[in-house]
């Protein structure tokens, strides 16, 4: 049994603007709340949000989806990191294992927990 695959560029969403992560670090470092009460307000696990303030090479851009209540919270005023947080768009995928996908008449690569994103298409009719 041979390989099959094809190559289907897969689109994927990136960030439109680069985000200053330092200056956005600096910024999120002069919170007034705890970490606890952010996750509260927000309805979001505790330790998603302590990656929001990180210092170090684990810190995290917060999702587009609560950056604007976050703001609010922590009395943000500039509009600096909106665009950059909050605009994407889609391109093709530069990867080029994630545009590969394998056909369910060949043999393809054992899918394990490191390897979850494999495809795979089944083209029987």
């Amino acid at each position: 049994m041979n390989v099959i695959y094809y190559d289907i560029p897969e689109m994927v969403k990136v960030r439109k603007y680069e985000v200053d992560i330092e200056a956005l670090k600096k910024t999120l470092s002069k919170r007034n709340i705890s970490i606890k009460k952010i996750s509260q307000m927000l309805g979001v696990k505790k330790t998603l949000v302590e990656h929001w303030f990180r210092k170090d090479s684990c810190f995290s851009i917060p999702s587009p989806e609560n950056w604007l209540q976050l703001k609010e919270i922590l009395g943000i005023h500039t509009n600096k990191f909106d665009k950059s947080i909050m605009q994407f768009e889609e391109k093709i995928s530069v990867h080029e294992q994630s545009n590969r996908v394998y056909n369910i008449n060949g043999i393809a690569p054992t899918i394990t927990s490191t390897s979850a994103d494999i495809r795979i298409i089944n083209l029987e009719l």
